[in-house]
């Protein structure tokens, strides 16, 4: 940033010197035509100088551009790095609020919008010195000529200003146009949905509701920008008009004074150059005030807050071996904004090595439990505890070290097999006989094993040629994964919802074989998992409304029994579900 200053001010103090080697090359040639001299050596040497000047001022203006642009790209890798610092750490309730990603969407400008301020007061230094050399210029012939040509570049900064202010209220008000705009042009090129959207024929839809909200976004800003074109034009009116008043005024002063035509095309360049130099402070102001705003903005993000209860960061160590289990007391959340408890006054106790399952309808509050439990959201009430410590005062990272989530929508990496699995302990990622082994617990190596790459097969299409495999393998890579981290809470949270009755069972079996000593957590909407779990929480409308033993719910006859008897032909053929239903009436 001082190289580009330098270089600035060295460009900014050129002016007068260029004015002067332009004025005295005209009056020699002047002379020369006129024969008032025959000597040329004078005129031959200001030409030299006038093109060692050119050439200098042009070398430095493309290195100030070259510097510039450097101090873009790591701008620009700094405020990156920023956003995804802060998307990094921020609270998962923030990514549930749509206002979060318009902010997001806004600030996603990159180091060019911190430039731009930095670049607008490198302009203004170079300008600044640009005005003082015209200004020394046209002082030496008459002060008043400096005042004059200031003047007019006043309404410059007002209306630029105004423009500016309009500007930023508009990309703020259009973000969440824009992103919904964004969205469908998403689903158009992605490669996991244009199946259905080809299969569906929603390809029209979809680009008539992009084309709608982009045209509603574009006619905006077309609008505002024919406002600013059309001030422009009437200020380079008022500004031709003022040129010419005192290219007027300039003959005048010839008439009765002394003046070369040198002098002449020189004032009225300085006037003109200093005009247009100060009318360019003014839109550099006006331009640095627009960008504050949006640098405010980018500030206010990485200052977000959701208004959520304050956290403290825990210092305590997980509890290795866990002793006494997980215990929720009272435990009530709700989230930002929300009119209403999404879970209400949750208690039970998780013993060690307990496998527990936790079943009820699509939004019962399932994984919000779940959610709740690995400290991503914020209890609004009651605590959760492992070993008599609040999960608050335990450090984070070793919380997040001890229990591991499979969740339903579980990422489908598109990295290397190898990679798809070590991502679940990024410490021993190159530990590939690690690798192998939690591969061969989870049943992913019998398929890995047949590919010709093995495990640095890429998996997916995205970025080149890769392996697609079912949802049966990408749930065995996922088993994988999680047992690769070794953790001491193993949860499953209805990964499991997209396969078929068979191989959502070995998928069970499997999982419980694999949390042999270890808490398991199994969660589900399908009764087919509870059998094999040593006590069943029922979940609904966010509270815990039965508890206890498959054989203990069933002979209660109520929610879970009612359950298990509409997916009893789910597990087992019709007469044998039949039956066992009866079985237990009786």
């Amino acid at each position: 940033m001082i190289l580009s200053v330098t270089l600035s001010i060295l460009v900014g103090c050129s002016p007068f010197l260029t004015l002067w080697v332009a004025k005295e090359i005209i009056n020699e040639v002047t002379r020369f035509i006129q024969g008032e001299t025959k000597e040329y050596f004078f005129l031959f040497w200001l030409l030299i100088g006038q093109f060692m000047l050119t050439l200098s001022l042009s070398a430095i203006t493309n290195i100030r551009e070259y510097f510039d642009k450097r101090m873009e790209c790591t701008l620009d890798y700094n405020v990156q790095q920023l956003i995804l610092e802060k998307t990094s750490v921020v609270s998962i309730m923030s990514f549930d609020l749509p206002e979060f990603h318009n902010h997001l969407k806004r600030i996603s400008g990159g180091g060019a919008r911190f430039l731009a301020p930095i670049g607008s007061i490198i302009d203004m230094t170079q300008s600044a010195f640009n005005l003082f050399s015209y200004a020394i210029f046209l002082y030496v012939i008459d002060w008043r000529l400096v005042i004059a040509s200031l003047l007019v570049a006043v309404p410059f900064y007002y209306i630029q200003a105004k423009l500016g202010q309009r500007r930023y209220a508009l990309h703020v008000a259009q973000s969440s146009v824009a992103r919904e705009a964004e969205y469908y042009k998403y689903l158009l090129q992605d490669r996991r949905s244009i199946k259905e959207i080809r299969l569906f024929d929603l390809a029209t839809l979809f680009r008539t509701r992009w084309a709608e909200r982009f045209w509603k976004n574009t006619t905006e800003k077309l609008s505002l920008e024919l406002k600013q074109q059309k001030a422009e034009i009437g200020m380079e009116g008022v500004s031709a008009l003022f040129y010419m008043g005192m290219a007027v005024v300039l003959i005048s002063f010839g008439r009765t004074a002394k003046m070369g035509i040198g002098e002449f095309i020189a004032i009225i360049q300085a006037i003109q150059g200093t005009q247009g130099t100060f009318t360019r402070i003014s839109m550099l102001l006006a331009k640095l005030y627009e960008e504050k705003l949006f640098i405010k903005d980018f500030y206010q993000f990485l200052e977000h807050e959701e208004g959520e209860l304050p956290s403290k960061e825990g210092k305590q160590n997980f509890p290795s071996p866990i002793q006494k289990g997980i215990l929720f007391e009272n435990v009530s959340f709700r989230y930002t904004g929300g009119d209403r408890d999404v879970l209400e006054n949750i208690s039970f106790q998780v013993y060690p090595k307990e496998k527990i399952a936790i079943v009820g309808q699509n939004g019962s509050g399932k994984t919000t439990l779940v959610k709740c439990l690995m400290g991503l959201y914020p209890l609004v009430r009651g605590q959760i505890k492992i070993d008599d410590i609040n999960i608050s005062d335990i450090d984070a990272r070793q919380l997040r070290n001890n229990l591991t989530v499979i969740f339903q929508d579980f990422i489908r990496y598109d990295l290397s097999v190898k990679e798809n699995i070590a991502i679940g302990n990024v410490a021993e990622m190159d530990d590939i006989d690690k690798v192998e082994q939690a591969a061969r617990l989870s049943g992913a190596d019998s398929f890995v094993r047949r590919f010709p790459q093995g495990y640095e097969t890429y998996l997916g299409r995205m970025f080149g040629e890769g392996e697609d495999l079912s949802g049966g393998q990408w749930q065995k890579i996922a088993l994988a994964r999680a047992l690769f981290r070794e953790s001491q809470v193993v949860i499953l949270d209805e990964p499991t919802a997209a396969l078929d009755p068979v191989a959502e069972m070995d998928t069970f079996n499997k999982f419980k074989l694999l949390s042999e000593n270890k808490i398991a957590i199994f969660i589900s909407h399908r009764m087919a998992a509870s059998r094999m779990a040593d006590r069943i929480i029922v979940m609904k409308e966010g509270k815990i409304v039965e508890m206890g033993t498959h054989e203990e719910l069933m002979a209660l006859g109520q929610e879970y029994f009612q359950m298990y008897q509409m997916q009893a032909q789910w597990f087992a053929s019709e007469k044998e579900a039949e039956r066992e239903v009866v079985g237990w009436m009786n």
